[in-house]
């Protein structure tokens, strides 16, 4: 969770007061107390002062606005642009246009919602100057983890790993492609762990390969913005009301959601402490894929089904079916289709998969499916053997089968 800290400053004609305002995810404090006289200069705060000279003089990152900074007004823009800045130039105490702490906050939050790479703030100090009743000035301050050498550092360590991603992916590909290849990666090379180091941030998937939620999808988002593929970080809360990360992307001109901590079948043993199917024939985690495509470039209306997202800013519409996964592969059944189902099977035994998931369009599919292959046991005509293992999600409309 982000840490925010107000600090006040009331200068009034009689006497510097600074009044301190702290707040934190649970708890308010307030000190009021003299304004402390500056201290005389020393050799070592002298050299302090030159160091932080320096580092404002080095020049900030290239300001690459995002999707969350495209949906503000040309004030808030303006801001966003000043936090950027601020937070990614490492400059103390900078001026900032706007005094309102909530609208400051809320701006900050796109700047990190676009932003994957910004790793090194965990939160910032709003100082408001006060002459009497007036608000003078009101100043920012990042809080950082990391000094600016060590986040450059370890910025290269991640961009290293990031490019030996990037590196499989090939001219010829679409977007499409580009996206299944970033998320199999993330899915695959990482281990849920709530415990895992900086698990909010990329470092933990890039240099760990442990992480959480916010890990999985900071990870995902910043290889797609890499590979050249619009994304954005979108926050809010799952079924059971915890917090949980996703991400927005687009693909192809239209945007999609896509949950790269839901795709590891490792995070749903971890949450549920099963196969998570409604239904099963199957023992729990059995000859599992290692990727879930369920929430692989789905619509608005099916991430909403789990998801609810924070009201940050507008998100966008995303209606599309045309690259979802299941889709594209051939997966989707807006009819019981059992010519396409054998199809759906050959092809996942001639790639040597462990399993197939046939999604249906809605709920009527979903059951008539469901009746030819296993109460009627049609499912015997197109696999081998005596027996089938199956897993069955009416909330997901999907049957997986496993091989």
């Amino acid at each position: 969770m982000r840490k925010i800290r107000e600090i006040l400053k009331l200068m009034l004609p009689a006497a510097a007061i600074a009044v301190t305002v702290y707040f934190a995810a649970d708890a308010f404090f307030m000190r009021v107390q003299p304004e402390p006289a500056a201290p005389s200069p020393t050799a070592e705060s002298a050299q302090e002062e030159a160091w932080t000279k320096e580092e404002e003089e080095q020049p900030a990152e290239e300001n690459q606005d995002g999707y969350a900074c495209s949906r503000l007004g040309e004030e808030d823009a303006l801001l966003y642009r000043e936090l950027y800045e601020a937070v990614t130039g490492f400059v103390p105490d900078a001026s900032l246009s706007v005094q309102d702490a909530e609208r400051i906050e809320r701006v900050f939050a796109c700047v990190m919602a676009d932003h994957p790479e910004i790793f090194y703030v965990d939160g910032y100090t709003l100082t408001t100057h006060a002459l009497g009743e007036d608000i003078q000035d009101v100043s920012f301050q990042a809080e950082y983890t990391f000094t600016r050498q060590q986040a450059q550092e370890r910025l290269l360590r991640v961009e290293e790993k990031a490019d030996a991603v990037l590196s499989t992916l090939t001219e010829d590909m679409d977007d499409y492609e580009k996206l299944k290849t970033l998320y199999e990666s993330i899915v695959t090379g990482t281990e849920y762990d709530l415990q895992a180091p900086e698990n909010q941030t990329i470092c933990s998937v890039f240099l760990y390969g442990k992480s959480v939620c916010q890990g999985y999808a900071k990870a995902f988002q910043y290889l797609c913005q890499r590979a050249g593929i619009p994304a954005v970080l979108v926050t809010g809360t799952v079924e059971d009301g915890s917090p949980h990360a996703w991400t927005a992307v687009c693909c192809s001109g239209d945007w999609y959601y896509a949950d790269p901590a839901w795709g590891d079948v490792s995070y749903q043993t971890e949450e549920a402490g099963e196969d998570g199917a409604e239904e099963s024939g199957t023992e729990a985690g059995e000859r599992r894929e290692q990727v879930d495509y369920d929430f692989f470039l789905v619509t608005t209306e099916q991430i909403s089904r789990t998801h609810t997202a924070d009201p940050v800013f507008p998100l966008p519409e995303c209606v599309s079916l045309t690259d979802n996964y299941y889709v594209r592969e051939g997966l989707y059944f807006i009819r019981a289709d059992m010519e396409q189902a054998v199809e759906a099977f050959k092809t996942a035994a001639r790639e040597g998969r462990s399993s197939v998931t046939l999604k249906c369009a809605d709920e009527t599919v979903y059951k008539e499916l469901y009746e030819r292959l296993l109460t009627q046991q049609e499912i015997f005509q197109y696999l081998p053997g005596d027996s089938v293992s199956y897993a069955a999600s009416q909330e997901q409309l999907t049957l997986t089968f496993f091989l």
